[in-house]
């Protein structure tokens, strides 16, 4: 673990002092589960972002078949 300095608004600061203090955490843990959650919330991939962005082929029936597609590609 590694210890960092974060700067906060004042308002910031008592709310989070309030929150530690109605939970019975520490002040540092509860930053580390909000980080936690930040960071996994990014890392999540969307794999359905991409359906619709580009023109199928020609009398194609790419739309129908997306879900197929992605079905296979999950495996």
């Amino acid at each position: 673990m590694r210890k960092t300095m974060v700067y906060l608004e004042n308002d910031q600061f008592l709310m989070l002092k309030k929150a530690a203090a109605s939970s019975k955490k520490k002040v540092s843990e509860i930053i580390r589960e909000a980080i936690a959650n930040y960071l996994k919330d990014k890392n999540k991939v969307d794999y359905f972002s991409f359906v619709g962005i580009a023109e199928g082929p020609r009398n194609g029936r790419t739309s129908e078949e997306a879900e197929v597609v992605l079905r296979e590609v999950l495996r």
